[in-house]
Formats: C-alpha cells, structure tokens, sequence
C-alpha cells in the first residue's frame, strides 16, 4: 500500500500545472481557429441565405467544439498545440458532463442570443440588409438586449480572469475549472 502512496506521490509532484499566459495562449488559438470558422460560415449565412436555421447549426457547432473536444482529447486545438490537457481531480480524463459543466460561463451566454437572432432572421427587413456590417448595424438598432448579453460576456471573461490570477494555489484554477472540479496541465504523453 505504501508503494502506491509513494507512486501516487511521485505522479502528483511531477504534474506541472498550466498558469495564465499558457492558458491564455491556448485561448487565443482557440478564438482564432474557431472565430474564423464559424465568422466565414456567418458571412456566408447573412449575405446569401439569411437563415436562422443556419445560424443555429452554426452555434451549436462552436458551442459544443470545447465540451467535445476536452471530453474526447482532453483538451481543444489550442491547448493540444501547447501540450496541455484538462483532467479531473484524479488527473484522469473528464466525462463529457464535466465538460459541459466546465464550458457553462461560455455557453450559457450564448444561449441568450438564440432569440435574438430568431427574431431578426424572422424580421422582414432583413431582406434589406446587403452586408455583414449592415446586418450588426440592424441587429444592434433594433435588438439593443444583444449589447446587455455581450457587457455579461466581458463581466463573466473578468471574473473568470480575476479568480485565475488570484488562485494562490499551485494548480492556478479559473472558476470554470472550480465549478467542474477539473485542471489544466501539461500533456507529458
């Protein structure tokens, strides 16, 4: 039994924990690789078929990337380009609940928007808007609750900074990660 303890502890000092500017790195590829993704696919969307089904799929595609790929590859594009991967406590890999629980503060804001976006694809004058920066212009005028989702985005974005700079501990947890009991390390595989 001891032996065990003594492997398990020789494991537990040789995880390196992610810190912030990894972290943020990660995040940054994340938002490129995924903002160009789903930014063409929108284009396309508004300047050609105005639809919100499209839009939907859309979304549910760019909400779902981090919870499936963290649960399937333990980690994102951006992380397995940095070598990190995300565990539960057990340093094991996490459920695709967990993962869902942990990306909540990013989807559930998200989730705000669907009626907007139903309602302005449902909205006759949409057939006047000739481009994407028309389309924001139309959408910010007559739906300003989307200025109000995305100030909740910025606050959660700080937070979640905020308790992530302020974490003391060696494992330097943000509150997603609190919530969903789950770290950030480097892959060593």
């Amino acid at each position: 039994m001891e032996d065990q303890n003594n492997q398990f502890q020789e494991f537990e000092d040789d995880v390196q924990y992610v810190k912030f500017w990894p972290r943020t790195g990660a995040y940054i590829l994340d938002g490129i690789l995924i903002g160009i993704f789903s930014a063409s696919l929108n284009f396309l969307n508004i300047m050609n078929f105005k639809s919100f089904t499209f839009y939907f799929v859309i979304l549910f595609i760019g909400a779902m990337y981090k919870p499936y790929l963290e649960y399937k590859y333990g980690a994102t594009l951006g992380k397995m380009m940095l070598k990190m991967r995300v565990t539960d406590y057990n340093h094991l890999p996490i459920s695709f609940n967990r993962s869902l629980l942990r990306s909540s503060l990013l989807i559930g804001p998200s989730l705000l928007y669907i009626p907007i976006y139903y309602f302005a694809f449902n909205n006759p004058e949409i057939e006047n808007v000739d481009g994407f920066l028309q389309f924001s212009v139309f959408l910010s005028q007559e739906y300003p609750a989307q200025g109000l989702i995305a100030v909740l985005v910025y606050i959660i974005l700080i937070v979640e900074i905020v308790v992530l700079l302020t974490d003391s501990t060696k494992t330097q947890r943000a509150l997603h990660d609190q919530i969903a009991k789950t770290y950030v390390i480097y892959d060593r595989r």
